[in-house]
């Protein structure tokens, strides 16, 4: 992690900054996945100052021996908070040499009220020391869209939990299985399989209410060869999955052979299509099309994918309104969808890599198949 400081410091330089706060004074929420990517901390309050010579992270008492421990040889030096803000805020300060500099808040890492109880806690320091806080979006989230090998590794571990969990659940599914309970069990399976947990609120829905790309579960029962709408993720060591598979109680039936089949060409098609340099957009528009030609153009409204990493949802976008352009290391879904009121929906999800020219699909849960094929 201390390269990812040293990354960041190219940036500062760049952007004529002295220094960046990640994470605001009593923040919980937002900024927490730049500042655990920055200093491995991954407590829910805390907050990092990283200047052109250190990196200094504020935390009080719950988490001084957490993160000791957890930002142990990165480059960063823990600083235990005590007494008001306007206290640790002046040592914070005075440790990571920011008196009197340029520092960069990024909007995306605390809310309004964060904005002001931090500008509060600065404006109360002499004036000689006080920093001026500068606007500086997006500066650690454009580090965070190209992945390590480390972090590699870490979300080819939690697909593979999800994609355990999964096959687990798929086994078990039944008419007489409700929506909440099948997402309970895939829930249990994760713990059961190694991961910390679910990386978001599963998704399972069944016969129309499969046409909601959100659909939340119901007490509700499978009926067979209704569709089923299954989209899941598991996080482990902070990292997160994404994963979605249409399956069917019982036989499928012609409808569904059709949707589906043209739901899983739009995938492969978006799949071949990745390379660097390419737009995100564009990769969007090689699913899109493939689903017009099958008849099914207006039902497929959502973007066809999201970075992935320490968050869920995170840069690159690929959408039709994405300005992205594809990079070697960055890693992303790739989830075509089509939905019809009154019917359902069929969704089909993967994370690829982008390594080597191309996508490497790094979700391996059983698909669907039909006779003939």
């Amino acid at each position: 992690m201390t390269g990812r400081l040293e990354r960041l410091r190219e940036l500062l330089e760049r952007g004529r900054l002295d220094g960046l706060l990640v994470a605001a004074p009593g923040e919980e929420g937002p900024g927490w996945a730049s500042r655990a990517y920055l200093s491995g901390f991954t407590g829910s309050a805390g907050v990092l100052l990283v200047t052109r010579t250190a990196a200094v992270l504020a935390v009080d008492s719950r988490y001084w021996e957490q993160a000791e421990r957890e930002t142990a040889g990165r480059g960063v030096r823990v600083l235990r908070a005590k007494g008001r803000r306007e206290e640790w805020v002046r040592e914070l300060v005075a440790e990571a040499g920011a008196a009197g500099g340029r520092i960069g808040v990024s909007p995306g890492d605390l809310t309004y009220g964060g904005y002001l109880a931090l500008r509060a806690a600065v404006n109360g320091l002499p004036a000689h020391d006080r920093p001026k806080l500068r606007a500086a979006p997006g500066l650690v989230e454009r580090l965070r869209r190209v992945k390590d090998r480390e972090e590699i590794g870490l979300l080819e571990a939690a697909v593979g939990i999800a994609d355990r969990a999964f096959e687990r659940l798929a086994g078990e599914l039944s008419p007489g299985m409700t929506e909440l309970e099948a997402a309970a069990r895939f829930e249990q399976y994760v713990r059961e399989e190694g991961g910390s947990g679910v990386s978001f609120p599963s998704i399972v829905a069944g016969g129309p209410w499969s046409a909601l790309p959100h659909a939340q579960p119901r007490d509700e029962r499978f009926a067979p060869g209704q569709p089923i709408v299954i989209d899941v993720g598991a996080r482990y060591r902070g990292y997160c999955s994404d994963l979605t598979r249409s399956v069917v109680v019982g036989e499928p039936d012609g409808r569904f052979r059709e949707v589906y089949e043209a739901v899983r060409a739009a995938q492969e098609a978006a799949i071949a299509g990745v390379e660097p340099g390419r737009r995100a957009a564009e990769v969007h528009e090689l699913a899109h099309e493939v689903l017009r030609r099958a008849g099914f153009g207006e039902a497929f409204g959502h973007g066809l994918g999201h970075g992935v990493g320490l968050e869920v949802h995170e840069a690159p976008y690929l959408g039709p309104s994405s300005s992205d352009v594809l990079e070697a290391g960055m890693v992303f879904t790739i989830e075509p969808g089509v939905y019809l009121p009154g019917w359902g929906g069929i969704r089909i999800e993967d994370i690829v890599v982008l390594e080597d020219g191309k996508a490497r699909v790094l979700s391996h849960a059983s698909k669907l198949t039909f006779e003939g094929e």
